[in-house]
């Protein structure tokens, strides 16, 4: 004889089942709400805003706590855009500035183990104003045009950031046979001095420390630092910059950067247009797609902008009114080999 369940007793089970189940989400629910209160008590406690609550951040601290603010990110200099290239970037960008108003023809860079040293040759910083320069942000001298027409650097910050971010930082500067000279550490001024008397040529001297505490084990990536250098090199037609020993300077400007960054054979000789403000190099190759350049102020701009844009509708727009014909810009475009350089107050 087969035994059958209730039906009742089932549906009792499942009656049961279901208020063990209210009664579990109920103490749930009643937990949560406990736990809520506590932490709403504790965000009374620990969030009543007062005036104890307002903090002023010095300039080299700000620096040091926000750095991504000044430099982007950090990195231990595995990528091209780790602040340690930034930090670089910021001192020769200076240097850049002096030969873009008319002085200095050289720009020695020397990278040894983790110390960086930087020598131009322009006016060099006013004696006076050498630790005001190199420490207090928002001082400089590129907030106008009257000692710098078109600047690269990130007026009065640039120097400082590099100055907050290095472990250690060195300046001196040589003007008429006289020089001023300030040690820091860490942002801090630890030492500073004043020679009567010197044999240097006019200038400015950097040694700084990317401070290991801000970028850990870093390390300067040679190949990096040497497309950088090309880079102002084809920008600055003239300039020669001398990285580790070996001199890179260009006489042709963009024609050289073109010439020595593709590796197909363009289709007919780059057409190059230089103006007052602007240069560009414009040639086609048999890959597809479009490979451009652009800079602002001597700036790699990556991520292109108004600039590149004007420029890649312009060729469409050229082609399109010169053949009659409405093509797409894209295909106006395809296997464009070209850079752009403007300069800009």
């Amino acid at each position: 004889m087969v035994k059958r369940r209730c039906g009742r007793r089932c549906w009792c089970g499942l009656w049961v089942m279901k208020n063990i189940y209210f009664l579990m989400l109920a103490k749930f629910c009643n937990f949560v709400r406990l736990c809520d209160l506590k932490r709403m008590a504790n965000i009374e406690q620990n969030y009543n805003y007062t005036d104890d609550n307002i903090k002023t951040l010095e300039g080299v601290e700000h620096i040091r706590r926000r750095p991504g603010m000044y430099i982007g990110r950090l990195g231990n200099g595995s990528n091209p855009g780790d602040g340690i290239y930034v930090l670089l970037k910021e001192i020769v960008d200076n240097c850049i500035d002096e030969f873009s108003a008319g002085f200095g023809k050289q720009v020695i860079i020397k990278i040894e183990d983790k110390q960086v040293t930087v020598r131009d040759f322009g006016r060099g910083i006013p004696l006076g104003s050498v630790i005001k320069a190199t420490s207090q942000l928002n001082t400089g001298g590129k907030f106008d045009d009257k000692a710098f027409k078109k600047s690269v650097g990130l007026n009065g910050v640039g120097t400082k950031a590099v100055n907050a971010l290095s472990e250690r930082f060195y300046v001196e500067s040589f003007r008429d046979g006289e020089s001023s000279w300030a040690s820091y550490v860490r942002g801090e001024l630890v030492d500073s001095g004043r020679k009567e008397k010197t044999g240097e040529k006019n200038g400015t001297l950097v040694v700084f420390t990317p401070d290991s505490t801000m970028f850990g084990n870093f390390e300067f990536n040679m190949d990096y630092v040497e497309t950088m250098v090309k880079n102002y090199s084809y920008l600055k037609k003239g300039l020669a910059l001398v990285l580790n020993g070996t001199t890179y300077k260009s006489e042709n400007g963009l024609l050289d950067l073109i010439r020595d960054s593709i590796s197909e054979t363009p289709l007919y000789e780059p057409i190059h247009l230089v103006g007052e403000d602007v240069e560009v190099v414009l040639t086609h190759g048999n890959s597809y797609g479009e490979n451009i350049a652009s800079f602002v102020n001597g700036q790699n701009t990556r991520d292109g902008g108004t600039h590149l844009a004007a420029f890649r509708e312009a060729i469409a727009k050229t082609l399109k009114e010169f053949y009659k014909k409405n093509y797409a810009p894209e295909d106006c475009r395809q296997g464009i080999i070209g850079a752009i350089s403007i300069q800009i107050q």
